[in-house]
């Protein structure tokens, strides 16, 4: 009983003076970590930030720049609805010319009038009187001048609207090569974009990563810290056995039933700096000394059966899919800048219409279109390739081969998604995506 006693004291004792310390300095630690990761995540937040504002500043440049096309595109429809009428204009003047032609010639021959001065000689000798044939030379002189006016006038009015057409053809050029510059301008701020959004993305998973190890380690904290509990709780039911005990030899000394020379270990005559004192307590049963584990044989390799190696992808869509597909957005107007499905451009429409189709990226705009596949020339066109308009690396217009000497595109503003002859509006060259 006395050598029970005093082992308790003693484990008491060390428990006492040791079993705080590790708790509270993994708790610092905790808290440490937890507040570098704060650091980070704020830093990476005010990336996140900046990333953010300068692609709003390239999304307002994007706005700008459709402002822009918007204008210069509805410029453009209304020169070609002016060359068309020009046109028009010119067919209808030609028309009355030839008409009114005629008719001065019906009317030169009912009065035997002509540029020959033997006619107006028969005028005169075949009239009536000298009254009658100054009146019948009068008359054809009137008429020969009245027609050859009107003949004039209708030269001149030709070259007015022809000089007029070529002016308009030229400012159609002009706005075309701006639709160029326009295209490529989209090409460059699309890119930026996509770079702005990685960056975010990327700063996202960053700080997504450091969140997640902030919460590591707050779970942590708080495991220490239940530890920690835990260990004051020990703490104080030591506490209370070691008074519970140290009363029982109070009562037993007064009982006479200890030596009183036999010493009692308080915790104050232990010096944790000393060699802990040898205590003697009940004898036990040794411990059977370990077994090692004997290592086991190497085992017979089991034949596997080869993996079969991997089935190569299906080929894309044929023509006809893409075509299919193409089919279904007629109708669909057309605004630029637009990718779909309810609204497109020309680039837009085609690089969805092969992201559907075919599951193909063909770019976003026409110039990276024409890397999608091999070049070709008109005459080789099959269904569902690529037709451009405008020269390799500056191109402005896109569309989609349908077969019969047709395509289908999304035209311009004003107009929607159709099928066009390529008698009507050529392209320059192909592509066939790969």
């Amino acid at each position: 009983m006395k050598k029970k006693v005093l082992s308790t004291v003693l484990l008491s004792s060390m428990l006492l003076s040791t079993v705080g310390a590790p708790a509270v300095a993994t708790a610092a630690s905790k808290d440490s970590k937890v507040e570098e990761q704060d650091k980070k995540i704020n830093e990476l937040a005010t990336k996140e930030q900046e990333a953010s504002n300068q692609l709003a500043s390239i999304k307002e440049n994007i706005s700008s720049i459709k402002n822009e096309a918007s204008a210069l595109q509805t410029k453009q429809v209304e020169l070609t609805k002016e060359i068309s009428n020009l046109n028009g204009e010119v067919k209808d003047l030609e028309a009355r010319i030839a008409k009114r032609d005629a008719s001065i010639k019906e009317q030169a021959r009912s009065v035997q009038v002509d540029s020959n001065s033997s006619n107006v000689v028969d005028l005169v000798l075949n009239a009536d009187s000298v009254s009658d044939a100054l009146t019948k030379v009068m008359a054809a002189s009137r008429l020969v001048g009245a027609n050859n006016d009107m003949m004039k006038q209708q030269q001149d009015d030709k070259k007015a609207v022809e000089a007029k057409k070529i002016s308009v053809e030229e400012k159609a050029k002009e706005v075309q090569e701006t639709a160029v510059t326009l295209e490529a301008k989209k090409g460059e701020l699309e890119d930026q974009e996509l770079a702005q959004q990685a960056t975010i993305s990327q700063i996202s998973a960053e700080k997504a990563t450091e969140e997640s190890k902030k919460e590591q380690y707050l779970a942590e904290q708080k495991a220490a810290e239940q530890k920690r509990e835990e260990q004051q709780k020990a703490i104080e039911a030591a506490k209370a056995e070691q008074k519970a005990q140290e009363n029982q030899k109070k009562q037993e000394q007064a009982a006479g039933k200890i030596d009183k020379q036999e010493t009692i270990v308080t915790p104050n005559d232990i010096n944790q700096n000393e060699t802990k004192p040898i205590v003697e307590v009940e004898e036990t049963t040794p411990s059977e000394p370990e077994q090692s584990t004997p290592t086991p044989a190497p085992s017979t390799p089991v034949a596997t059966t080869p993996t079969p190696a991997p089935t190569p992808a299906a080929p894309s869509a044929n023509g006809n899919a893409v075509i299919s597909e193409a089919y279904k957005h007629i109708g669909k107007p057309y605004v630029w800048g637009a990718k779909g499905p309810e609204s497109f451009d020309c680039s837009g429409f085609t690089s969805y219409v092969f992201r559907q189709a075919a599951g193909k990226e063909i770019g976003g705009w026409t110039v990276p279109q024409e890397s999608a596949g091999t070049q070709i020339s008109l005459s080789e066109l099959q269904p569902g390739d690529l037709v451009f308009w405008g020269s390799r690396g500056a191109t402005y217009h896109v569309g989609i081969y349908v077969g019969g000497g047709q395509y289908i595109h999304a035209p311009q503003p004003g107009e929607t998604v159709k099928v066009t002859s390529m008698s009507y509006y050529s392209p320059d060259f192909g592509v066939r995506v790969n």
